[in-house]
């Protein structure tokens, strides 16, 4: 049975590939934008189906994915947990139903400059 959200249908879309070089709330990075065309009609949500990336942050670490950043950074998701110098796939049976009104923000807790941690997303854009 599909849940209230798999019900409505969109357009899926992938995000840049992200590399994050900063652990910390601070330097959360925006790994999805919301499309904002001027003259779009309606305002565009989205959600998440799938979730990649490879850690090669020299330590397990979790990933922190919202919206915002440093004391702004709202939490959308419970932590991604990712083993370090594995790569990581979430696909959509894995991800809980959370559909995002504002950017898509995302954050290490372990990633360094010669050690970051990559990731990319694919959403379903609704509109």
């Amino acid at each position: 049975m599909l849940g209230v959200m798999q019900a409505r249908k969109g357009v899926r879309l992938q995000g840049n590939v992200v590399v994050m070089i900063a652990a910390a709330v601070a330097n959360a990075v925006a790994i999805f934008q919301l499309s904002n065309y001027a003259n779009q009609i309606g305002t565009k949500t989205f959600r998440i189906k799938r979730i990649k990336g490879i850690n090669n942050a020299g330590a397990d670490t979790d990933i922190h994915i919202g919206t915002g950043a440093g004391a702004g950074f709202v939490a959308m998701l419970p932590p991604l947990h990712t083993i370090n110098g594995m790569n990581f796939d979430f696909a959509e049976d894995d991800l809980p139903e959370v559909e995002f009104a504002a950017d898509m923000t995302c954050f290490p807790d372990a990633a360094a400059a010669l050690t970051p941690v990559t990731i990319q997303v694919e959403v379903e854009e609704l509109g």
